[in-house]
């Protein structure tokens, strides 16, 4: 649905959101927000992202909305607070808040075990497969490692939980943290069984309807025709084109990637369907900002229980005391909760959760018991190694004005962390490149060409190709995700995605092996061994 543009539409909807909401400017709102406006601007200067979207919420009130830079590099449309952008995990909030609908309404209860509601749902281990509970899906601790096939090949919502069926133990059950989308693509699964409801309608009916979340989407294929978006994780459109001009919508942002000149360049957006509710869903910050109300105010919105008090008590209270540690947390243990993470803030419980579907990163972040809530959208290219610090160096900003703490200069030591960041990547590159010595001379290609399996691991056929003096890799159908590989030594070739995300999970090699009639018989990728399976 495209928004109503004009003056009237204007004024009536900010009519509306003063009546739902309050003021959404920070100059009219809260004078502690009265720089705001420039600081975030200074951030997304210093980051180069072309947009950014803010929002602010304290109590059930919005004090700030609004959107700085453009949607798409190389256009002229500006970001505001109604702009569309996927928010990828924060998703696991929604789809953890869904099941915290059916505790309430004695549908299930947060420690059933899984295959009483999805009983096809397997792992490898018969006694694992009947312990799992709801709670231990949505908390991370299942000890099981996510496999990565459902996000590189195109499959269905079953045939990606039945990836589970060999995934390994990667940890102690109930003892370990293994972050895992699949097991959100379960709990997807349960709330369908016990609702009756797919999982887009029952969020969008039982979440985003009485919230008033009115642009929020649950996929990418409410905006775009499938040729428009890629069918996988960092796939590619198979109409070849990354233009907002061709989106359903007249108000979305582009995500963006590394180009071959170290720029950024727009992508397509990114279908999640195969596993919705681990990162599907699309918002705005006017919408996510409506989202926060609810956690902040013990369930009520507009007036009305949108959720028990105790649900959302038992969504934000730690669960798996693992958890992991990232900026500025470092010197304390991050816990998980149920689709948030906790952690310790001027010694206030902080909750939060981010969304990191490349190109599109988003972060959500709370203090509950000061009922002060931030949503930070943009359309930029963060690698995982510096986590979220252009988000936080605005989210912790924000706390501490309406704290009234001291001041610290969250923008430079969030920059010095991206750019502490970028140098290792740099030196890893340099020491790489040291390592290989001179180029490797031109070799025959031909003989690697073919198609491979990983059979155990249920990848899907995965094409090789000789291709302009490199191999390239391709998962199977329009669209999925494809990479060149560059000859790095003999038999050994490293992945290259374009745009360049190479480091979000480091440098990844591909090795080939022979068999004993001197043919290529194998390739090893992402940890996995493919065998060959014809040429």
């Amino acid at each position: 649905m495209q928004v109503t543009t004009g003056r009237f539409a204007r004024v009536v909807l900010a009519a509306w959101m003063l009546v739902q909401f309050g003021p959404v400017s920070a100059q009219e709102a809260d004078p502690r927000l009265a720089d705001l406006d420039r600081y975030v601007e200074q951030v997304r200067t210093d980051w180069r992202f072309p947009g950014v979207a803010v929002a602010v919420v304290e109590g059930d009130r919005v004090l700030y909305a609004k959107g700085f830079g453009i949607r798409q590099k190389g256009r002229a449309e500006k970001v505001d607070a109604d702009t569309l952008f996927q928010v990828g995990s924060t998703s696991k909030a929604f789809t953890a808040a869904a099941l915290g609908l059916l505790v309430d309404d004695g549908k299930l209860r947060w420690d059933d075990p899984v295959i009483d509601h999805v009983p096809a749902f397997r792992l490898r281990d018969p006694w694992l497969t009947s312990h799992v509970t709801v709670r231990d899906l949505v908390s991370h601790r299942t000890g099981i490692a996510d496999s990565s096939w459902f996000a590189l090949g195109i499959m269905s919502p079953d045939e990606a939980m039945a990836l589970l069926r060999t995934a390994p133990e990667a940890g102690e059950f109930r003892n370990s943290f293994f972050y895992s989308n699949l097991m959100y693509g379960v709990a997807q699964k349960v709330i369908e069984a016990a609702s009756g409801k797919s999982w887009q309608e029952f969020v969008r009916t039982r979440l985003f309807g009485p919230l008033g979340m009115a642009r929020s989407r649950t996929g990418v294929l409410d905006l775009w025709d499938a040729a428009d978006a890629t069918p996988t994780f960092m796939g590619k459109a198979p109409s070849g084109r990354a233009d907002l001009t061709r989106a359903k919508d007249g108000n979305v942002a582009m995500p963006h990637g590394i180009g071959a000149d170290g720029a950024m360049v727009p992508m397509a957006w990114q279908s999640y369907d195969n596993a919705a509710g681990a990162g599907a869903v699309v918002s705005s910050a006017n919408d996510m900002a409506k989202w926060l109300v609810p956690h902040l105010n013990q369930g009520r919105a507009n007036g009305a229980a949108v959720l028990r008090a105790e649900t959302v008590a038992e969504l934000h209270a730690p669960q798996n005391l693992k958890g992991r540690s990232q900026f500025p947390f470092e010197g304390q243990r991050e816990t998980y909760a149920l689709g948030w993470q906790n952690a310790r803030y001027r010694d206030l419980g902080y909750v939060a959760h981010g969304g990191g579907i490349i190109g599109f990163p988003a972060y959500a972040a709370m203090l509950p018991d000061r009922k002060i809530g931030v949503v930070v959208l943009a359309n930029g290219f963060q690698s995982v190694g510096d986590g979220y610090t252009l988000h936080k160096a605005i989210v912790f900003h924000v706390m501490d004005r309406l704290l009234k703490a001291p001041d610290r200069d969250w923008r430079g030591e969030a920059l010095a962390r991206a750019r502490s960041v970028k140098d290792a990547i740099a030196k890893r590159e340099r020491d790489l490149l040291a390592a290989r010595g001179p180029a490797p001379a031109a070799q025959p290609l031909d003989p690697y060409a073919g198609s491979y399996e990983d059979k155990a691991g249920r990848s899907g056929v995965v094409r090789v190709r000789a291709e302009g003096g490199g191999l390239r890799l391709a998962f199977e159908g329009a669209g999925a995700f494809s990479a060149a590989l560059e000859p790095w030594k003999p038999g050994l070739f490293r992945l290259r995605a374009e745009p360049s995300v190479a480091d979000v999970a480091g440098p990844q090699f591909v090795p080939f092996t022979m068999g004993p009639d001197g043919r290529i018989a194998s390739m090893t990728l992402l940890g996995a061994t493919f065998r060959r399976i014809g040429d």
